[in-house]
């Protein structure tokens, strides 16, 4: 009984060690993909308290970030390169249009005194936003270009002959 409590009873017989708490249990690419899904929905779902420009802004980000992910499941991020994209994914984007999202809709079409609106404000953050993933995404491909070159000198380093060859 005593060692049940401390947990030291394996009389139910040896344990199943499973994923470690908190262990991802899918790919990196596809938990970022379902992410970005869920926004783009968020987003349809949105649709008329949107500005009519924030839908084909949103688009061209989605433009930008499918095909990154799709080339992240192939060619698998550093970990600077997942904490960039995650950061993206899962806090930049949601946290921009939800915080619009989260506004009376008529408060969100009201001109400040600057004459701009909430509105204007979250689509000038999506052009940023957009701005942001083009340079992210050409970051990791030039990192992808960088690797493939190292290899290439390797193989020639490797594998051209030497001029200590007779």
């Amino acid at each position: 009984m005593w060692k049940s409590l401390f947990g030291r009873d394996n009389s139910d017989g040896p344990r199943q060690e499973g994923p470690a708490p908190g262990a991802p249990t899918r790919p990196f690419a596809d938990r970022m993909a379902e992410q970005a899904n869920n926004i783009s929905w968020a987003a349809r779902r949105a649709g008329a308290r949107l500005p009519i420009a924030a839908l084909p802004q949103l688009g061209l980000i989605e433009d930008i970030l499918y095909p990154l992910l799709t080339h992240l499941r192939t060619n698998l991020p550093t970990v600077d390169e997942e904490i960039a994209v995650e950061a993206f994914v899962g806090d930049y984007l949601p946290t921009t249009l939800n915080a619009y999202l989260a506004l009376n809709p008529q408060f969100a079409r009201q001109p400040r005194a600057d004459g701009r609106t909430p509105g204007d404000d979250l689509v000038e953050q999506l052009e940023t936003l957009e701005d942001a993933i083009r340079d992210l995404s050409q970051a990791l491909y030039a990192h992808d270009a960088q690797q493939l070159s190292i290899q290439g000198r390797f193989l020639g380093a490797k594998f051209s002959r030497s001029d200590l060859e007779l």
